[in-house]
């Protein structure tokens, strides 16, 4: 949000389009994570009414100050170098383990909307951190800044995804009785 680049702007904002308006006619990827939940039985009304766990709290505060205190480009960095997960070439750099299971996206095992809800992050990310990382490199002038600063976002996404954990373990026994 500090940029004054054109290209940075444009980007940014198709980015923040997709997540809360969809595109092409397609939902939002946060309405396909709420239709992912009632896939599994729960009440939209109750996805809504959850507050954040502490680790979730603290992962979106540490992103907050992030945003606060640092330059657009460390922003933009911390942010999109999350998106890496999802890339299926850093494999040929000899990362062994993924992101999930990919199977997922073809079994019969799982509900359409959560391979919707999986797929359309997924597939978009693939290419979506490669974009904003060439325009990290293309106006970041301290290299040293850009590492602290995803090193610290990589901190909060693992807090942030250990939340994530623990809150479907929260819901273990309902979900699974309600795919039974």
């Amino acid at each position: 949000f500090k940029t004054d680049e054109d290209e940075v702007i444009k980007y940014e904002l198709e980015n923040i389009n997709v997540e809360y308006f969809g595109y092409d006619g397609r939902p939002s990827h946060y309405e396909l994570l709420i239709r992912m939940g009632e896939s599994l039985g729960m009440p939209r009304k109750e996805i809504l009414s959850y507050s954040p766990l502490p680790s979730t709290r603290s992962a979106i505060n540490t992103w907050r100050k992030i945003a606060l205190e640092r330059s657009w480009v460390e922003i933009m960095a911390a942010m999109h170098s999350l998106e890496l997960v999802a890339d299926r070439s850093l494999r040929k750099y000899g990362a062994k383990m993924h992101y999930f299971n990919e199977s997922i996206l073809t079994s019969n095992d799982f509900p359409k909307e959560v391979k919707d809800f999986l797929r359309e992050g997924y597939e978009v990310d693939q290419s979506h951190a490669g974009e904003a990382l060439k325009l990290v490199d293309e106006y970041s002038n301290d290299p040293e800044k850009i590492q602290v600063v995803v090193l610290r976002s990589f901190d909060a996404f693992a807090k942030y995804l250990t939340a994530r954990l623990e809150r479907g373990m929260e819901f273990d026994e309902k979900l699974i009785g309600a795919v039974s």
